[in-house]
């Protein structure tokens, strides 16, 4: 089955699609060797780019490890393997969030999460604080079913940055975001 019957599109529009990821540099393609006359066949894949920044199933990973750790030794096992990854991602990174006032430090901080963790982030500031709302986020089904997990992981994370921030889950946003937290003034 071709891939514009798949997604129900047109041949021109999977083309379109196609070229633009290429232009983007986050696929790549060749030529197909066809053993009889028509018209040129590509095959495509993802590139090195593509394949960094597109999220991995990780959540089912750890939300089948979350799952076990719960059912074998409680909730508190969990936080502290949370915690525990929490500050040894904070040490990967700490050094670069020394500079500038608070707002200029989270965004930073967002930058970085982005980068490290594959996914986007919007950060804004209202009258409850600073706002980060997290789009794309590979942990996100995992966080459905434990939401206690994003919580734990926010705040020793931000807490080991020196960031000295408590961290409240927001209401959830609309789709296309997962979860929002409010940074604690």
């Amino acid at each position: 089955m071709s891939l514009a019957e798949t997604l129900g599109v047109s041949p021109a529009a999977v083309r379109q699609h196609l070229e633009t990821l290429q232009a983007l540099e986050l696929v790549t393609r060749r030529k197909k060797v066809v053993t009889r006359p028509s018209r040129p066949t590509f095959l495509y894949r993802l590139s090195v780019q593509g394949a960094a920044i597109f999220p991995k199933r990780y959540d089912l990973l750890l939300g089948l490890v979350v799952e076990v750790l719960l059912e074998r030794n409680g909730a508190g096992a969990v936080e502290e393997i949370i915690r525990a990854a929490a500050e040894r991602l904070a040490e990967r990174g700490r050094h670069r969030f020394r500079r500038g006032d608070e707002a200029a430090r989270s965004k930073q901080l967002v930058e970085w999460l982005e980068a490290e963790l594959a996914w986007q982030a919007d950060l804004a500031t209202d009258r409850t604080g600073r706002r980060i709302t997290i789009h794309q986020c590979p942990f996100q089904d995992v966080a459905r079913e434990h939401p206690s997990v994003c919580g734990v992981f926010f705040t020793t994370l931000l807490r080991a940055l020196g960031a000295g921030a408590d961290v409240e889950q927001a209401p959830t946003p609309p789709p296309p975001a997962c979860c929002a937290f409010v940074l604690g003034r």
